[in-house]
C-alpha cells in the first residue's frame, strides 16, 4: 500500500521539513501518486473496464477488481512508488529551497 508518512519523508530526505510544510506537502504528494498510479493502471484498461471501474466505491471492492482485471497492478503501484520516490530524493535541495 502506497503510504506518505513520516516514514516515507525520511526516506526521501525530507523529514527536516518544517511540521506545516510537510503536512501540505505529504497531502500533495498522496494525491501525486493517486493520480500517476491512475493513469498508469488506466493506460492498461478498455473504457468498458474504466467505466465499470468508475463506478466502483468500495476500497476493498476496488482491490478486488483491480486483482481480476489487472493482475499486475501492485507491481504498476510498487514501480510509480518508486520512480516517485527517486524523484523526489534527486529534487530534495529545491524542495526544502537550498
Amino acid at each position: 500500500m502506497i503510504r506518505v508518512d513520516e516514514e516515507f519523508m525520511a526516506e526521501v530526505g525530507l523529514a527536516e521539513m518544517p511540521a506545516a510544510e510537510k503536512q501540505e506537502f505529504m497531502n500533495y504528494a498522496e494525491e501525486e501518486l493517486e493520480v500517476r498510479v491512475g493513469q498508469q493502471i488506466g493506460a492498461r484498461m478498455t473504457d468498458a473496464q474504466l467505466d465499470e471501474f468508475e463506478r466502483i466505491f468500495d476500497v476493498a471492492e476496488a482491490a478486488e477488481w483491480l486483482e481480476k482485471n489487472v493482475p499486475n497492478y501492485r507491481e504498476i503501484v510498487e514501480n510509480v512508488f518508486g520512480a516517485f520516490k527517486k524523484e523526489l530524493i534527486a529534487e530534495q535541495a529545491k524542495i526544502l529551497g537550498y
